[in-house]
């Protein structure tokens, strides 16, 4: 395979399970680093989708849960279920209408609910706001393009933008966390900013040009962003102002979630790109909800749900802070060379969807 022996395929297998066994092993002594019970969480985009099963999975763990979305009537229906998750009756619930392709809405969206948490801001944003628009570049008008860059990367990066104001208004040192949950004698537990990116992040694949360079931006932003909030972190180390808490960054890159928003997708998704998908079996939110929660109490920081998805991860670590050193290097080992094929493959298959179907038919 790939000028490898069989010997040192084999090598390279039992060197990979080994390392994902050292890793896995690893992560049982590791306490939840991901507690949200008593906690405030926003999600945007909570009123469908995978934003709601997030929610009512929070609720399920004992969290105050804030749900941001433009339409009202959502917002509505889907607080209901997600009340009916919570596990007390000190539980809190909020809707917030907003539009976070506008700075001043998110602005607003995190104002709204740090009042309704008695005046600290939330501990927990997960933005999960966005649609995707498929389609190739040079047949898509450019509105779209920018509408696709505004409904998923500056709704991330307006509400990220405002909930780091918030978290980053120095405190006294030694003061209490700004959560109920956490007693004064203890260290204020970290807080969370969570991006919610695509597999497409990583990995291009012809038919979604309006969507894939508002994941890739997500991503890497998150990455500056994962950077940027050591200086914070470190400044709580040292004697001047400083944030009430640590901060934590994470992504999560899911692929296909059966949801109202991937069923919309179908109808305007080019016949190339079902083409490139038709082995890829989509998930349900639940399950991606599931996952990736359990990645998060492990501390992970960019998280992918399914193992293509981690394979894809791997293939395009460059820089990215890793989950496992070990596990993340020997798989981007193997990766990059399964990918050597897989991309050759995915060239091939567009080249010959053009020769047979024309210019005019192969990119609808």
């Amino acid at each position: 395979m790939f000028g490898f022996t069989g010997r040192q395929v084999f090598g390279l297998a039992v060197t990979s399970v080994a390392a994902l066994g050292f890793c896995s092993v690893f992560g049982l002594f590791k306490k939840n680093q991901f507690i949200v019970k008593g906690k405030t969480v926003v999600i945007t985009g909570g009123s469908d989708g995978l934003g709601k099963y997030i929610a009512m999975h929070l609720a399920q763990r004992g969290a105050h849960v804030i749900i941001v979305a433009r339409n009202k009537q959502k917002l509505n229906q889907a607080i209901e279920d997600i009340q009916q998750a919570a596990v007390n009756p000190e539980q809190r619930f909020l809707t917030v209408s907003a539009d976070l392709t506008n700075p001043e809405d998110a602005e607003r969206a995190i104002s709204e609910a740090t009042a309704f948490n008695g005046g600290n801001p939330p501990d927990i944003v997960w933005c999960c706001a966005g649609n995707c628009s498929p389609g190739f570049f040079a047949s898509t008008p450019m509105s779209t393009h920018r509408s696709q860059m505004d409904t998923v990367y500056w709704t991330a990066a307006y509400t990220a933008h405002a909930i780091l104001q918030k978290w980053l208004e120095p405190a006294e040192k030694g003061a209490a966390s700004s959560s109920s949950s956490t007693p004064p004698s203890q260290p204020p537990s970290a807080r969370h900013l969570i991006f919610t990116s695509s597999t497409l992040a990583f990995t291009p694949v012809a038919g979604y040009a309006p969507y894939s360079p508002a994941k890739a931006a997500m991503r890497s932003l998150a990455d500056t962003l994962n950077q940027e909030i050591e200086v914070y972190n470190g400044s709580r180390l040292g004697k001047g102002p400083s944030p009430s808490a640590d901060i934590k960054m994470h992504v999560v890159f899911p692929m296909g979630i059966l949801t109202p928003g991937y069923e919309n997708e179908q109808l305007t998704k080019p016949a190339l790109t079902k083409k490139l998908e038709e082995t890829d079996k989509p998930q349900t939110p639940d399950e991606v909800a599931l996952i990736t929660l359990k990645a998060l109490e492990k501390g992970e920081y960019l998280i992918t749900t399914t193992f293509v998805g981690m394979m894809m991860k791997a293939s395009a670590l460059a820089s990215s802070a890793r989950n496992c050193v070990v596990k993340d290097t020997i798989l981007g080992w193997l990766a990059n060379v399964v990918f050597l094929a897989v991309m050759w493959d995915l060239n091939k298959t567009a080249r010959e969807w053009g020769r047979k179907m024309g210019i005019l038919d192969a990119t609808k």
